[in-house]
């Protein structure tokens, strides 16, 4: 990172030896030209006059003539420094101007405010590189759970999009190449506060060119990266990244379970939507025949799904694909009737529109249901913004690239149990998963619950005083699902999954006792999260919901309840051992 003082002062060199100059020749001038005194002798102004003399006529203040009136040769030289030094000022005010009207000096200002910003935070954070559609939904997120993060992104305008997004904190943003490690160095990925790395660009190379920089600078460091090859994915993935995103990959995983466990489907559904939404619907996409419109990556993996379930698949794309016999495929657009009735629609269960253009899929869509309104749609949405559009044409499933790879990323970067659970859930039967939907539901009234981790650590003061200075009555899950305000009342959460040592327990019922190192994943209303958070953080709630009876708050009294304990422990010792003589 360059120094601006001195890449100011090497821009500066030229005008400031020209002032330099100026002034040198202007006080030496007035030096050696002999003036005379009120009295009418001659003398001569020494240099501290003749410096002060130039400082404020040069700069145009004109306090008069010091220290007696001039003669006519001091004048007409005085009026030789003036014009000197107002080419000289003009001199060095332009050049001046002209750095800082500079884009590369503009550049290096904002490099040196952002790296300064960065080393001054004392919290936790995230490093987002790519401020795309998916960096923006993660943004959001990300402030929702009160995270920070810092954000590199390659293009100029979408970082003045972070500077003037309404966030509750102040976002470090700069316009820089994060394929390079100085770079991602100076972004934070060093700094002790980082807590893990998401490499979201467009580019998949630069993906992994962060992947490798994460895994050289920082292997300790939470690293998610976006891919969208196979061959990429590998790559990262021997880089040590904790998490690869491959958004078509995702979107076949999930419409594949929707076909054989609707139940579980929805359950992963509502476990990586975005807090506080409405609760994700159930949805059965029928067995049968399908048009796929487009074959690309997201045609694919749709394709698969299909497939793996037993349904029949036309293709139509505008070139034929090379792994699908003729009678499989249609070449077309697939947004006008006679395409759309070639590949079977009229006999169709269900239509998937996943072009890489907006306008192209709304239109298949269109065309689709004018032929069989009956039709089970699936819409690929590329751009959020379009989201008008697609929720006017009511399609049973809406797949949005960007929120797909931000609910990958969210749940890789805050609760990696999460992704945990939700691999044990597949295990799982449909009444299993249903009878869990129900009692969500309930428990936040039809939103999308919170979902956060707890580890019984040395994190956690309370957790660490119920369970080694105080661990009469023993700790259990119970005590941990009670408001701490009022221990008769229960959170609005529940735990999901309990993890001792290598022993996983789906659901943990609330007996369960608790130890060391115990990690829990709890779901539901936020407020449950900050209530239990207090309670396994300070000694005093903990004692409560354990015992019901509230300790004292101060030194002094929590003194005198501990001798009142000891009194009362050795009268009755002492009543036990006068029982026993009698």
């Amino acid at each position: 990172m360059p120094n601006i003082f001195f890449l100011v002062l090497r821009r500066m060199r030229a005008p400031l030896i020209t002032l330099i100059l100026i002034y040198a020749i202007s006080v030496l001038g007035l030096v050696l030209i002999p003036g005379v005194d009120s009295n009418g002798q001659p003398y001569r102004m020494d240099f501290f006059h003749a410096f002060y003399f130039i400082s404020y006529t040069a700069t145009t203040i004109g306090f008069g003539e010091v220290p007696y009136a001039f003669t006519y040769l001091q004048r007409m030289w005085v009026v030789v420094c003036i014009y000197l030094s107002v080419i000289g000022w003009a001199f060095g005010l332009g050049t001046l101007f002209a750095i800082l009207q500079d884009k590369r000096f503009q550049q290096a200002v904002q490099l040196a405010r952002f790296a300064r910003k960065v080393r001054h935070i004392t919290e936790p954070f995230f490093l987002i590189c790519g401020y795309g559609q998916t960096g923006r939904l993660l943004g959001r997120q990300l402030e929702q759970r009160g995270l920070r993060f810092v954000v590199l992104e390659n293009r100029e305008e979408r970082v003045n999009e972070v500077m003037f997004a309404d966030y509750a904190f102040d976002v470090p943003a700069y316009a820089g190449d994060a394929a390079s490690p100085e770079m991602l160095q100076l972004a934070g990925i060093l700094h002790p506060q980082c807590r893990g790395v998401l490499a979201l660009t467009g580019d998949e190379q630069v993906n992994l060119a962060i992947a490798i920089s994460a895994y050289v600078l920082r292997p300790e460091l939470v690293s998610v990266c976006r891919a969208k090859t196979h061959a990429v994915a590998e790559n990262m993935a021997s880089f040590g990244t904790n998490r690869i995103v491959n958004m078509f990959d995702a979107v076949g995983q999930r419409f594949r379970m929707a076909l054989h466990a609707p139940q579980t489907s929805r359950l992963w559904s509502v476990l990586s939507a975005f807090q506080g939404e409405p609760l994700p619907p159930l949805v059965r996409p029928p067995r049968g025949h399908w048009v796929v419109v487009g074959y690309g990556r997201f045609g694919h993996a749709i394709r698969a799904a299909l497939d793996a379930e037993g349904s029949t698949v036309t293709v139509i794309d505008l070139a034929p694909p090379d792994d699908l016999p003729r009678e499989a495929c249609v070449v077309g657009l697939g947004v006008d009737a006679a395409t759309l009735k070639s590949a079977g629609l009229e006999r169709a269960v269900g239509i998937v529109a996943c072009i890489d253009h907006d306008a192209n899929n709304l239109s298949a869509i269109a065309t689709a249901r004018q032929l069989k309104p009956e039709l089970f749609v699936v819409a690929r949405q590329n751009l959020a913004m379009n989201h008008v559009l697609f929720d006017a044409f009511r399609a049973d499933v809406t797949v949005v690239r960007s929120e797909v790879v931000a609910q990958e990323c969210l749940r890789a970067m805050t609760t990696p149990t999460l992704a945990r659970f939700m691999e044990l859930i597949q295990l799982r039967s449909e009444v299993w998963a249903a009878a869990l939907l129900r009692e969500i539901d309930s428990l936040c009234d039809g939103t999308v619950p919170d979902n956060w981790v707890v580890e019984l650590n040395s994190a956690h003061q309370g957790a660490m005083y119920a369970l080694m200075m105080a661990p009469q009555p023993p700790l259990t899950l119970r005590h941990l699902l009670l408001d701490p305000q009022s221990p008769e009342r229960q959170l609005a959460c529940m735990p999901l999954l309990l993890i001792q040592g290598e022993q996983e327990i789906l659901l943990p019922p609330p007996e369960t006792a608790l130890h060391f190192g115990d990690r829990l994943l709890f779901v539901g209303q936020p407020s449950a999260r900050r209530d239990q958070q207090a309670t396994v953080n300070q000694y005093r709630l903990i004692d409560y919901v354990r015992t019901g009876i509230e300790p004292p708050a101060g030194w002094l009294f929590r003194k005198l309840a501990d001798r009142r304990q000891r009194h009362a422990e050795a009268r009755v010792a002492a009543e036990e051992e006068l029982g026993g003589l009698h």
